[in-house]
C-alpha cells in the first residue's frame, strides 16, 4: 500500500514545486482603448503636447460626449510610475472621477497610437 502511495505523492510534490517555481504571469489591465485619430482635435492636440513627457511607461485616458464642447471632454495622464499597467489604471481612475464631476456619459478609454 505504501508503494502505491509514493508515486502519487511524488507526482503531487513535483506539480506543487513546478507551480511555485514558475514565474507568475499577471494579466495586464484590460481597459478599453481608443486610437489617436479617432479623438476630437482638441484631445489630439492635448495628447501631442503631453506625449514627450510620457516616455515608454506613461499613459493617457480620455472621455468625451462632444467633439466640439471642451466642457464635455476629459483628458488625463499618468507618468511617474514604474509599470505601464499601473499608469493605465491610475489614468483611468482619474478619468472616471473627472467625467463624473463633468457629467460625461461616455466611458473612459486609454489612448493608443
Amino acid at each position: 500500500m505504501k508503494k502505491s502511495f509514493y508515486p502519487l505523492y511524488l507526482a503531487s510534490l513535483v506539480a506543487v514545486l513546478t507551480a511555485v517555481s514558475a514565474p507568475a504571469k499577471a494579466d495586464p489591465y484590460k481597459f478599453p482603448h481608443v486610437s489617436l485619430p479617432d479623438l476630437p482635435s482638441a484631445l489630439q492636440e492635448a495628447y501631442r503636447n503631453e506625449r514627450p513627457h510620457l516616455g515608454e511607461i506613461g499613459r493617457c485616458a480620455v472621455s468625451f460626449d462632444s467633439s466640439m464642447d471642451q466642457e464635455k471632454m476629459v483628458f488625463t495622464c499618468s507618468i511617474y510610475v514604474k509599470m505601464s499597467a499601473v499608469a493605465e489604471r491610475k489614468a483611468m481612475e482619474r478619468c472616471d472621477q473627472m467625467k463624473t464631476a463633468r457629467s460625461i456619459k461616455a466611458p473612459c478609454k486609454v489612448i493608443s497610437e
